[in-house]
């Protein structure tokens, strides 16, 4: 019986993340920006073939909506210490 080979990711992704990370510190603005359009016209593309697109859009938009309703609670939470540290100053 065939067994196909596998992979041990977190060994690569440890071997290579330094020179990775170099290689993305190593771009221009302009080379940066020519990656991202590059993948972004590759998702664009892959739209096209068969798929639950309005499920996958409808995911990413409650996936926004929970990032954003967990930023405003945390600013809430900073304005809210903030105004008792400047209360707290004012008080004496």
């Amino acid at each position: 019986m065939f067994v196909a080979p596998q992979q041990n990711w977190k060994l690569y992704e440890a071997m290579t993340a330094e020179s990775d990370a170099a290689r993305q510190r190593s771009l221009t603005v302009q080379q940066k920006y020519e990656l991202y359009c590059d993948m972004f016209n590759l998702m664009w593309a892959a739209r096209s073939g068969p798929g639950n697109w309005e499920r996958l859009d409808q995911w990413r938009w409650e996936e926004k909506l929970k990032l954003r309703r967990r930023m405003v609670e945390a600013f809430a939470k900073l304005d809210q210490l903030r105004n008792e540290r400047a209360a707290a100053n004012n008080a004496g």
